[in-house]
């Protein structure tokens, strides 16, 4: 059934990135961050993928306990160097840490996507994008790190902070390593019956493969 495009979607997640990514496809959406422990779900050799798309999956059902016969959209990403998960830096001199280690190399940014419909059925998904980063120089660490800006953001970044740029390239979903891959996304909204009134492409979806991140920031 495809239901009207003023239908609301509940976004189990406090996220302003995501947020902005779903209004800007013309999603009316109401804000419920879920209540959960998120790094008990880390704990043990289990596969990252199928961990943070359980993960956003438990995030829509919290929400979904309160608020039955609703869409409600849970995700998660993390940054995952050397087999090794980088949350959110705890304090500045985490968020420092985190750069310095990120610095010159490749990491993966993975993103689980969940969504439950009216009738309770859930719908999953992931996306990994490859992210190199480019050199760091302490300094230009320390002054981002001033801002205040990698203390919300997994990995302690965010591509898309145009006054640091800290990612050279990435292979993959721009939108993914922003919060939110609006590919799988809009497919799962599809499947729950929700229709996106517009889509948000990324740039390797229209046929393009490896980019800087310099050329996908007119994708925001």
């Amino acid at each position: 059934m495809v239901i009207s495009r003023q239908q609301k979607l509940i976004l189990a997640s406090g996220s302003p990135r995501r947020s902005e990514i779903l209004s800007k496809a013309g999603v009316v959406l109401e804000v419920v961050p879920a209540a959960i422990d998120e790094d008990a779900f880390f704990v043990g050799g289990h596969d990252l993928p199928d961990v943070v798309q359980e993960l956003a999956l438990a995030k829509a059902r919290a929400v979904v306990a309160n608020r039955e016969g609703e869409w409600v959209l849970g995700a998660d990403t993390i940054v995952v160097l050397d087999g090794e998960v980088l949350g959110k830096p705890e304090s500045p001199d985490s968020a420092v840490l985190m750069l310095q280690r990120l610095s010159g190399r490749s990491h993966e940014a993975i993103t689980g996507v969940a969504v439950v419909d009216p009738a309770g059925e859930s719908h999953t998904s992931h996306v990994s994008t490859s992210v190199i980063f480019r050199s760091l120089g302490g300094g230009e660490i320390a002054e981002y790190v001033a801002t205040g800006l990698p203390l919300d953001k997994a990995g302690g970044y965010g591509i898309q902070d145009r006054s640091f740029l800290p990612v050279s390239s990435y292979d993959g979903c721009y939108l993914n390593v922003v919060g939110l891959p609006m590919c799988a996304t809009s497919e799962l909204l599809g499947l729950a019956g929700f229709s996106v009134p517009c889509g948000i492409a990324c740039p390797d979806h229209l046929g393009v493969g490896s980019r800087s991140a310099s050329d996908a920031r007119s994708v925001q």
